[in-house]
């Protein structure tokens, strides 16, 4: 195979990988509208949960139907999750009255004990819960969403209980206010 030809083989090799990517909706091209979401439906739901607070009180998923929810997979030990928590807190107390709950899933082996020195030293606002193997495995399971592979993983919820978005890795605000005013 000649250099140009090689050359030629590669680009259009990319291209038609770039095109099925884009196809099966790994990537996004964001233009200057919102895209609208499209929830999985309620065959897909959020898988119920019950965790508990870094204070020992219980959390039930179920306690929250009504409400949309942006759940946060996140560690302490996470530099993106930790630039994600002023945005989280900002996106807490500014659309709480409209219905959005904001809950932290804490996938640290330290325990609640280490987790609420970080959530106090890092003014963290909304509620958080200890992770448990279930809860990951659950939303690692989700038919059409992919596994949780790293964090911070964020979901947004609507009141019916239904996935409508998932975010991997540092997301910006705007971004998550953008699927949250979606579905308020």
């Amino acid at each position: 195979m000649t250099r140009k030809s090689r050359i030629a083989f590669l680009t259009i090799s990319g291209v038609a990988i770039l095109i099925f990517a884009l196809s099966l909706g790994l990537l996004e091209i964001s233009g200057s509208r919102p895209k609208k979401i499209e929830c999985v439906g309620e065959e897909r739901g959020a898988p119920r949960f019950r965790l508990l607070s870094l204070k020992g009180e219980k959390v039930d998923s179920a306690d929250l139907q009504g409400k949309v929810i942006l759940l946060n997979f996140w560690a302490t030990w996470c530099s993106p999750c930790r630039k994600e928590i002023p945005s989280l807190n900002d996106l807490y107390h500014q659309y709480k009255k409209e219905g959005l709950e904001v809950i932290g899933i804490a996938l640290d082996r330290g325990g609640a004990v280490e987790v609420q020195k970080f959530v106090e030293k890092f003014r963290v606002e909304y509620t958080n819960v200890i992770a448990d193997e279930a809860v990951v495995k659950a939303f690692s399971s989700i038919p059409g969403i992919g596994p949780i592979e790293g964090i911070p993983v964020t979901f947004i919820i609507d009141r019916k209980g239904q996935i409508c978005r998932r975010f991997i890795g540092l997301t910006e605000k705007r971004v998550f206010e953008e699927a949250i005013r979606q579905v308020l």
